[in-house]
């Protein structure tokens, strides 16, 4: 790795210490046996893997596996060009578990835009800890001259007892007609029992962020368009919801019959109306306009609906309906599109909605970590009174995302993320086009 945080070498050696350490246990694990494999097609593959146990009368037992694996592709579509290359290895034994991977991609557009993204991921496990750590770098140029790059990174141990401590820091730099801006940020936390952390989400989130409660806040459409901007010129995860992806996470939600890339599709208003059977007139959620939470109250285009929590509770309600509901990969579904979740004024994202409804006006699809390259299927529904539409990140219901099915079909899209029901925090979805290089 490039680089490693303090706290992340320290993590290691808490998981290293402690227990039974001479009892032959150990990583290793390239004797005894394996294979290998390579092929080529529009780019190349290759990866090998490794094991050897040993058992004795006495009980005693030593085991290791280990494995690597490397990738790289190139192509042209649409007038571009893309490349890219990522490469894992991973081994483990006697109670120990350690991996990492890198990967880099670019793509440079027929116009003059360019998009370069490269990181790196690690982590090790041992009976007493585990510990790990990322870094990304973006650069992103327009064919105007409107350039954006970022550079961050993480990491975070969990020891004995609990003990935890985490970290983070970054910098952006945005540069236009109008000039250059930077700026920089670090984050540190350290406790005790659990981590300070939101499950079902990105690791590195702030839903438990302490004295957050409800909230709405106002945001300008100048304000939105720009920030959207630099999410879309960052964006890298566009070989996602793809066959080569789906195939890669098979633990993935997907709709039979789907052409390639229809996941990416773009719904309208009008279509997903009458898809669905919903009434043709919108009911426009545009929280922190015309729905906002404020002094105990939820007010909806100038009227009182009730506090945040019965607000909230309603949410989870919703989204559990569409947990129970009878819905198969083989009945017909209308994509919505692909979204990056996004938090207050950032302007990048590894968080990734794949949303999808059928008939009935439930919602399945898929959520993607793409920092730690995985999914997770989402489960909700539509209310089609309130237009209201709620899902969940796998069935549980401690984090409900809100949203109005008609602003799912905008370019742009605010969502409220409630905690339970006591806290409520808006966020927003980008919408996401088609793969410029058409994978």
């Amino acid at each position: 790795m490039k680089r490693f945080f303090l706290l992340a070498a320290v993590g290691l050696i808490v998981c290293s210490v402690g227990g039974r350490e001479a009892d032959g246990r150990g990583f290793g694990g390239f004797r005894g046996g394996g294979f290998s494999h390579s092929e080529s097609f529009s780019g190349s593959h290759s990866e090998s893997f490794g094991r050897s146990g040993f058992d004795s009368f006495g009980g005693e037992h030593s085991s290791s596996f280990g494995g690597s694996r490397s990738s790289s592709y190139g192509g042209w579509g649409h007038g571009g060009e893309s490349a890219g290359s990522r490469t894992g290895g991973f081994e483990s034994g006697g109670g120990r578990a350690a991996g990492g991977s890198s990967y880099d991609r670019s793509y440079t557009g027929s116009r003059g835009g360019s998009y370069t993204a490269s990181g790196e991921r690690g982590f090790a496990a041992g009976p007493r800890g585990a510990a790990g750590e990322s870094s990304r770098d973006v650069t992103a140029t327009g064919p105007g001259g409107r350039s954006y790059s970022s550079s961050s990174e993480r990491a975070a141990a969990v020891g004995p007892y609990g003990r935890t401590v985490a970290g983070s820091r970054g910098t952006t730099t945005a540069s236009g007609a109008r000039g250059t801006a930077s700026a920089g940020w670090q984050s540190a936390f350290a406790g005790g029992g659990h981590m300070a952390t939101d499950i079902g989400l990105s690791h590195y989130s702030s839903f438990a962020s302490a004295g957050v409660s409800h909230a709405t806040a106002f945001r300008s459409a100048g304000a939105v368009s720009t920030q959207c901007g630099f999410v879309r010129g960052t964006f890298g995860y566009y070989n996602a919801f793809h066959p080569a992806w789906y195939a890669a996470h098979p633990g993935a939600w997907a709709a039979t019959g789907w052409a390639a890339g229809a996941a990416w599709t773009t719904a309208t208003w009008a279509t997903v109306a009458s898809f669905c059977s919903f009434p043709t007139t919108p009911v426009n959620y545009d929280f922190g306009n015309t729905v906002v939470i404020q002094d105990n109250s939820v007010n909806v285009n100038g009227q009182d609906i009730g506090t945040p929590e019965q607000f909230a509770a309603q949410a989870t309600t919703i989204a559990d309906q569409g947990q129970k509901a009878d819905a198969t990969p083989e009945q017909e579904w209308k994509a919505l599109g692909v979204f990056a979740l996004v938090q207050g004024d950032a302007t990048s994202s590894n968080n990734v909605f794949q949303l999808a409804v059928n008939k009935d006006g439930v919602v399945r699809g898929n959520y993607y970590d793409g920092l730690l390259d995985t999914t997770t299927p989402v489960y909700g529904s539509v209310d089609k009174k309130s237009q209201r539409a709620a899902w969940t990140i796998g069935k549980k219901n401690d984090r409900v995302f809100d949203a109005g099915i008609s602003n799912l079909t905008a370019d742009q899209c605010p969502v409220l993320v409630h905690i339970g029901q006591d806290r409520t925090q808006q966020w927003m979805l980008v919408r996401m086009q088609q793969p410029p290089d058409g994978k």
